[in-house]
């Protein structure tokens, strides 16, 4: 019954090692536990049982150590395959670099046999060299002695653009000079345009100002018809009203007085007003000024345009000329170089080859630099035919503006003409205007004035009426008391009679009802009642207010 427990252990043992290579250390584990149990467990048993057990218990742990050992066998056969590939790349390299080196070996020698024979030829060719110095010695001598020539050509072909440039320049100072007329004359022009623009301005103020005027005056004269209209109603009405009120003359001419005074006060008003009117056309003036300035502005502004066109003009004018004095001088490079090209087939008779062929290349040169001066000629003459369009454009531009300013002058100078024409006119229209006007304040102020008499006079009038209708009111109250006293006498009836005839029989009864003698009246005789009566209206009459 003890036999198999290893082979179960060691069963249980070999499982786990299969899926992972982990798994030995697991086993070892238990096969140490197995073996602290079995210590555990051994002291009660004998000798002759251990044997047995121990022999079991080694038996299962062969067949692992026999499958790992095959692994590593592998592996190591794996190493010594890559190994040896890993020499046979070496040995490659190593063919490779012995077959390099004998190629550069090869390299060398032949590198050397070339400088050997290039040294033979350095050898020669300072030879020639010798030989050729003494002949390019006399080939300089020749070419200096031409470009002595060239400089002596060149240095006449300066002063001829010196020449040029100084009739140029007197050109340029007569042109300045037609510049300084043109503006002068632009100045003048501009003058007189501020001048007829200023003093058309003033005229349209004044025409302006004289038809507000002129309106404000008709208004006026207007309102004046319909107050004299109104005044003729009210002056027919108190005409009737003036033969009653002849006390009241005194009073109106106090009126007349204050009239007179508020007349003057008036007047220093219409003085005020005038000096007003002076400072506001003052103001209107440094408006003109203001425009006149702003004319003056665009004046500068238009002559600095021209003052730019000359100098474009100017600056083009110098760019011809300087691309005349390239163009000539790459003309005459040219004809030297002909000359030179036609003087060396000459020379080149007794020279050998190799100089040959270095003077043909520099015949190639030369031919290659005069094809290029060619092409920059050719540039050069589109330029100057470029700039010489630009220059007619700017020629005709100018002369249109010339044209303009002169067809300006000559609108202003008309503007002007019929400026003066209408200053006259409106000058003689502001005559008769002035004199309109002066007549109508005339006839204003006398309007205002007898209005303003009128008005004193309806109000004393009316205030006279008032009076009066209180005094005829008082009376008329008096009379019927008086008549209401009288009636109780014996005599009432030839009072009655009396009363009835005399229209002033109202005022007399009312007058003696309102004495303090009245009490004594009832006891007088009616001749003595009469008489009193009288007196004492009369005395009333004199104390009543006026």
């Amino acid at each position: 019954m003890q036999t198999p427990k290893p082979s179960r252990n060691g069963s249980g043992s070999e499982v786990p090692q299969k899926p992972s290579p982990a798994t030995p250390r697991s086993t070892r584990g238990n096969k140490s536990g197995n073996d602290i149990d079995t210590s555990g467990g051994a002291p009660a048993r004998t000798s002759s049982d251990r044997s047995p057990k121990v022999t079991d218990r080694r038996s299962p742990r062969s067949p692992a150590k026999d499958k790992k050992r095959p692994s590593k066998i592998s592996e190591l056969e794996s190493q010594i395959s890559g190994l040896k590939d890993e020499l046979k790349k070496v040995k490659d390299e190593l063919a490779s670099s012995d077959a390099c080196k004998t190629k550069a070996v090869q390299e060398a020698e032949a590198t050397n046999e070339q400088l050997t024979a290039v040294t033979a030829k350095l050898e020669e060719a300072q030879c020639q060299l010798s030989d050729f110095s003494a002949a390019e010695e006399s080939r300089l001598q020749e070419l200096r002695q031409i470009s002595q020539e060239r400089d002596f050509a060149w240095q006449s072909e300066l002063e001829a653009m010196q020449n040029q440039q100084s009739a140029d320049k007197t050109e340029i100072q007569v042109l300045k000079q037609q510049l300084e007329t043109i503006t002068e004359a632009e100045a003048t022009h501009s003058k007189l345009l501020e001048e007829s623009k200023a003093e058309l301005l003033s005229l349209k103020e004044e025409l302006l100002a004289r038809a507000k005027t002129i309106e404000r005056l008709q208004v006026n004269v207007r309102e004046v018809e319909k107050g004299q209209m109104e005044a003729k109603g009210e002056s027919d009405e108190q005409g009737r009203q003036l033969e009653i009120a002849k006390t009241a003359i005194e009073k109106l001419q106090e009126s007349i007085c204050l009239k007179e005074a508020e007349l003057e006060a008036s007047r220093a008003r219409v003085s005020l007003l005038e000096e007003t009117v002076s400072k506001l056309q003052h103001v209107d003036g440094n408006n003109e000024a203001v425009e006149s300035s702003v004319l003056h502005v665009e004046m500068e502004r238009l002559k600095s345009d021209l003052e730019a066109a000359w100098n474009v003009k100017t600056e083009l004018e110098k760019k011809v000329h300087l691309l005349e004095s390239e163009h000539e001088s790459k003309d005459v490079e040219l004809n030297n170089l002909k000359k030179l090209l036609e003087e060396k087939p000459e020379t080149e008779s007794d020279v050998p080859v190799p100089i040959q062929v270095d003077l043909e290349t520099k015949l190639m040169k030369s031919i290659t630099d005069i094809a290029e001066l060619k092409a920059s000629l050719m540039d050069k003459e589109n330029e100057l035919q470029n700039l010489l369009e630009e220059n007619e454009t700017v020629k005709s531009e100018t002369s249109k503006k010339e044209t303009e300013s002169l067809k300006k002058y000559e609108a202003v100078v008309a503007e002007l003409e019929l400026a003066k024409a209408a200053e006259q006119d409106t000058r003689m229209r502001l005559g008769y205007v002035t004199e309109e006007a002066d007549k109508s304040s005339r006839r204003a102020a006398r309007v205002t004035e007898q209005l303003d008499a009128a008005q004193a006079v309806n109000s004393e009038m009316e205030a006279e009426l008032r009076r009066l209708r209180v005094q005829s009111d008082q009376w008329r109250k008096a009379a019927e008391a008086a008549a209401a006293a009288l009636t109780g006498t014996n005599n009432g009836r030839l009072i009655e009679r009396s009363g009835s005839l005399d229209p002033d029989y109202n005022s007399i009864g009312g007058k003696m009802l309102n004495s303090p003698f009245s009490d004594d009246l009832e006891f007088e005789s009616p001749k003595k009642k009469n008489g009193g009566v009288l007196r004492r209206m009369s005395g009333l009459w004199k104390k009543s207010p006026k």
